[in-house]
């Protein structure tokens, strides 16, 4: 791959040298994929009909639920095929759903232009399509807006913003030759943060993302509900800081995770199977028990921690990511199928005059080791990081440092039981209560009197 590190000039981003070598390689290994896909007869027309025919309606439905539609996939078909009204619904999500989709449809035509860069033209024109008839289609503003939850304050008249788009076109024109999850990060990320519209910038900056990476072969990204808190906050990271570091890794996630996609549909046979319908269903159930144990676990956490270091000015600070882990991804897991990493929460502590703990828990399939103990059982598991001393990825595995346990995951015939693992390998089942006694006191390398 060509070297691409010049191509934050011109932009208000920047990556640290040590960060950008990280993320280039991953971006070199995803090229080499597209093309191997693209260039070996892999993908016949059927085949990447039937997965573009699949994606529509979820991209759809995903993009507007970011913004607050409650259609489903499902819905969102029923609306834009047959024009079916959605009882209980906002008449207005249909009324998006179309408009998006007439959007979408129109990029995969702008994208058959491999030579063009995108400008400022194709953005206006996506964007009156995703507005649909609403007054300030495809027409900057001419007043401040504000992003709702952030600090960052966009430009505020017109030639303001009209000055930041010439930029970011001119950026786009001199860059045409990047690497394609390059431009769709940078030109989504920076769109976002001009914020030139009045309404339907996210839906926007995720088309034009999106745009980029058709035009180069891959398949489109769907940011799902589940992620927009990881989204929100690393577009957020960059406003306030000019580091992309956080947006490319979530959006290098999301790009792995669609051409996986895109892969398996290379290979799959179609067919519905009752039988595993109903076992689906069962996967749901317990996918649901799963994450209420997860949940109770991670609150408990924070709040015994809090009660340990509260008489020494110490703080607990828990980040817990909603539905973190699907029921696709849960049943990859059970089956010892890798999913990009979930994230299910952070734990951070600070002490006055002591060092700062944080760590990252997260979804990973079980051990062999702990398939045997449970006799042959797989399923989810949680491990943890620790952030990256050298900056990128921006957290690591280091069993080390792991508190106590490397490794924890639900008895499966008891699913508010555990089944631990720790640093010598020891397997156990232990009780939530004495789980999180354990974790505490490792975390905190001392036990302080509780008040």
């Amino acid at each position: 791959m060509k070297n691409h590190k010049s191509g934050m000039t011109g932009s208000p981003y920047s990556l640290d040298p040590p960060v950008a070598n990280g993320i280039f390689n991953r971006i070199s290994k995803l090229e080499e994929r597209v093309e191997l896909l693209r260039g070996n007869g892999i993908l016949s027309p059927s085949t990447l009909k039937k997965y573009y025919g699949e994606k529509r309606f979820e991209q759809v439905a995903a993009s507007n639920a970011l913004e607050g539609s409650t259609l489903s996939a499902g819905e969102t078909e029923l609306a834009i095929l047959k024009g079916v009204t959605i009882t209980g619904h906002d008449p207005a999500y249909v009324r998006d759903a179309l408009a998006l989709d007439n959007a979408l449809q129109r990029l995969v035509d702008i994208a058959q232009d491999k030579n063009s860069p995108t400008s400022l033209d194709n953005l206006k024109e996506l964007h009156t399509l995703i507005l649909g008839n609403r007054s300030g289609a495809g027409m900057f503003r001419t007043q401040p807006v504000f992003i709702s939850g952030s600090r960052h304050r966009p430009p505020e008249t017109w030639r303001d913003i009209m000055s930041a788009m010439e930029a970011w076109e001119r950026w786009s024109e001199r860059y045409a030759s990047l690497a394609a999850p390059i431009r769709a990060i940078v030109l989504h990320a920076w769109l976002a943060h001009i914020h030139p519209f009045i309404d339907g910038n996210g839906r926007t900056a995720r088309a034009i993302g999106n745009l980029e990476l058709v035009r180069a072969g891959y398949p489109p990204v769907i940011i799902k509900k589940k992620e927009r808190s990881r989204y929100l906050d690393s577009l957020g990271d960059a406003d306030e800081g000019g580091n992309l570091q956080d947006f490319f890794e979530f959006m290098l996630e999301q790009m792995e995770g669609s051409l996986v996609g895109l892969e398996l549909s290379a290979h799959k046979e179609e067919g519905y199977d009752a039988l595993l319908a109903r076992l689906r269903q069962e996967q749901k159930r317990r996918l649901e028990i799963w994450m209420t144990q997860v949940k109770f676990l991670a609150l408990n956490l924070a709040e015994t921690l809090q009660e340990r270091i509260s008489s020494l000015g110490g703080k607990a600070s828990l980040r817990f990511y909603e539905d973190s882990l699907d029921l696709d991804d849960y049943i990859a897991l059970s089956q010892g199928r890798s999913v990009s990493r979930s994230w299910s929460f952070t734990i951070a502590v600070d002490i006055p005059s002591f060092r700062s703990i944080v760590r990252l828990a997260w979804f990973g399939f079980r051990s062999p080791d702990v398939i045997k103990y449970l006799h042959q059982t797989n399923g989810p598991a949680l491990y943890w990081s620790v952030p990256n001393p050298e900056g990128s990825p921006r957290w690591i595995t280091d069993t080390t440092q792991s508190p106590q346990y490397v490794e924890l995951t639900l008895l499966p015939e008891d699913l508010s039981q555990w089944v631990v693992r720790d640093r010598h390998n020891a397997i156990e089942k232990i009780s939530p209560a004495q789980l999180i006694n354990n974790i505490v006191k490792d975390l905190l390398g001392f036990e302080p009197d509780p008040g």
